[in-house]
């Protein structure tokens, strides 16, 4: 084994290893609650989980299939399966291994790799500036009323700014991601309005759904009612966390980062917060990495009883 490849898989190992130490000292900090939650959840509020988490990882599907297809002939099993697979694939392995999967898997579509591509960050650049438009107006509003509407102003504006250097800023995104979109070119490269805010709408509804979940997590908890801003933000700032590249998909940082911010913006006790962020964040991970493939086991069959 060379030096070059020793150092990535020992790179790899201490990331895992932090993620795991982050995780167990959260889990430490729960002070029993974790467990106690555990030992209590019943099977309505389960199935309540598991369905709006079920409609998360579909939103995802659905987003993914209509940025990477023109219209509903382009779309074959090969890149079903490859988009049905992806969330799970994105969460399992490093460097968006998912999208990238669905993105190869769409050959048969009737757009070039290179409009699939531009799609495709395009919609990942906009889950970023969306959450983090989130999470900005909503902490601001729940510390000063003045301060949301400077922020909603400035968003306002920003979007326009953002519209107008979008094309620029895909080109850069992608390059980073090492992804096939060919040369910049400003004259060809525009990015439809509608396209733009179509992209933008469905990045709104798939946090929204996403702070939902956390925020069914935290209520399953004895604790006084939050409210579900309070607990978007809250959500909105750890998966922002998540983009400190330590551990793989943020394990570790996200739970951390979500209990402090309970904590801080929800007045929880730390016991509870620690409970909640990591009670969120295993079933997060148990649910991403099994219901895509229980998906596809089930697409699958279902399929060849047609054929038959």
């Amino acid at each position: 084994m060379n030096s070059k490849r020793f150092r990535k898989y020992l790179l790899r190992f201490a990331s895992v290893a932090i993620g795991i130490s982050l995780m167990a000292y959260l889990y430490f900090s729960t002070n029993g609650e974790f467990t106690q939650f555990i030992k209590t959840m019943n099977l309505q509020t389960m199935l309540i989980l598991i369905a709006v988490y079920a409609g998360i990882l579909i939103i995802d599907i659905s987003r993914l299939i209509i940025i990477l297809h023109p219209s509903k002939k382009s779309v074959n099993p090969t890149s079903m399966r490859a988009t049905i697979l992806a969330p799970s694939l994105n969460m399992l392995l490093p460097g968006r291994a998912g999208d990238l999967n669905a993105l190869v898997g769409s050959r048969a579509s009737d757009w070039p790799i290179g409009q699939r591509t531009r799609n495709l960050v395009l919609l990942r650049l906009m889950d970023l500036v969306v959450l983090a438009i989130i999470g900005t107006i909503l902490a601001a509003s729940l510390l000063n009323y003045t301060l949301m509407v400077a922020m909603i102003l400035a968003v306002i504006i920003g979007s326009m700014v953002v519209y107008k250097i979008l094309p620029f800023l895909v080109g850069k995104f992608a390059s980073v991601l090492k992804l096939p979109i060919g040369e910049f070119k400003p004259e060809e490269d525009q990015i439809a309005l509608k396209r733009f805010a179509l992209t933008g709408i469905s990045s709104v509804i798939f946090w929204i759904i996403q702070g939902w979940f956390t925020y069914l997590v935290i209520n399953s908890f004895t604790v006084d009612m939050m409210s579900f801003t309070t607990v978007l933000a809250a959500v909105a700032a750890a998966n922002l966390s998540k983009l400190i590249p330590i551990t793989p998909g943020g394990v570790g940082i996200y739970e951390n980062a979500l209990a402090f911010t309970l904590t801080y913006l929800g007045g929880i006790s730390v016991e509870i917060a620690a409970a909640a962020a990591l009670a969120d964040g295993v079933l997060r991970y148990v649910l991403t990495a099994s219901m895509p493939w229980i998906g596809l086991a089930f697409s699958t069959s279902t399929n060849s009883g047609e054929e038959e």
